[in-house]
């Protein structure tokens, strides 16, 4: 038993607050004598010795220490074998002590986030600006389809179906495209982390291990459409986006949303994606400022343009921006 990389204690409202960074809308308010529990299992302590351990402490009887294990590890807080950690910690904790208070006044965001946990490694803002642009193109009935180039678990389209759902849209075209064999694209020598460039990923493909498992396709349109969202809608093309964009890609876009990470796949993707996306249409691109390649290959693209947009920044990776209307 142990604590799991990404928990954490934080201070909100002058209370004790504990959480987890892959649940970043699920917090426990806590009371000091958890600390001390905390502290017990990070010194090694194990489940059977935890009451000896914490008696003369906190004065717990052994059912009290079992019930609050049982609490702790349905938090995520403490497992026999800790998993990878999707999210920012650090991101959370920011969060939690401060950064987000409107979102705990939209119920109806947290209820779908919560819908979407390990299922995508974006952060509350992203999720956020994510579900706020489908209100946008919902709201002043801007036409065509939702768009993902880089699916992994699909929890970023399933938000997105769930505001559709949540504005009584359900006559939208979702298209997911992806490898969904989780095939990594080979890294150039445009590629890697921004202000390190020197770090490349090589020019093998490089996959990160909590990704290199995930979801087939057919689970994910299973996931979309077991939330309430018409199958006939959601389309997932299989393949690397050089090979099936724009073949498969639909005529009109509403919201586009690009997070295959590489210089190489994020330029094709707005060269031929991008001049499909209608007016006051909603791009999203994921680790703008934090990839060098999602990054160079957006300001590459955006800089030929003859009507420039505002790139406005969502965290500390992300950009969203709205198509301006024609000269």
């Amino acid at each position: 038993m142990k604590l799991t990389d990404g928990a954490f204690v934080a201070v909100r409202d002058g209370r004790l607050v504990l959480g987890h960074a892959d649940r970043p809308f699920t917090l426990w308010q806590v009371d000091p004598g958890v600390l001390v529990v905390l502290a017990e299992i990070a010194r090694g302590t194990t489940a059977q010795d935890l009451h000896e351990a914490l008696a003369p402490l906190t004065g717990l009887d052994r059912k009290a220490v079992e019930t609050l294990l049982g609490h702790l590890r349905t938090a995520r807080i403490v497992a026999e074998e800790p998993g990878v950690v999707l999210r920012d910690v650090n991101a959370e904790i920011a969060k939690v002590v401060s950064a987000a208070p409107d979102l705990d006044q939209d119920p109806d965001f947290l209820e779908a986030a919560r819908q979407c946990e390990d299922l995508t490694l974006t952060s509350a803002a992203a999720q956020y600006a994510l579900w706020s642009a489908v209100g946008h193109i919902a709201a002043n009935a801007i036409p065509g389809a939702v768009v993902e180039c880089g699916v992994w678990r699909g929890g970023s389209m399933l938000l997105a179906a769930l505001a559709l759902l949540h504005h009584r849209v359900e006559d939208r075209d979702l298209y997911l495209f992806d490898t969904f064999d989780w095939a990594w694209e080979p890294a150039g020598d445009r590629d890697g982390m921004v202000g390190a460039e020197e770090q490349t990923l090589g020019t093998e493909a490089a996959t990160p291990s909590y990704m290199s498992t995930g979801t087939s396709a057919a689970d994910i349109h299973k996931r979309i459409t077991t939330a309430g969202y018409p199958g006939a809608r959601v389309h997932c093309v299989t393949g690397f986006v050089q090979d099936t964009v724009p073949g498969h890609a639909p005529d009109s876009i509403a919201l586009l949303r690009l997070d295959t990470d590489q210089y190489e796949s994020t330029l094709h993707e707005l060269r031929e994606l991008y001049p499909r996306v209608v007016p006051g249409g909603v791009v999203i691109v994921d680790d703008y400022g934090k990839l060098s390649g999602a990054t160079r290959a957006t300001d590459e693209y955006l800089a030929g343009l003859d009507r420039r947009v505002l790139l406005h920044r969502i965290d500390t990776q992300g950009r969203v921006f709205v198509k301006p209307a024609s000269l």
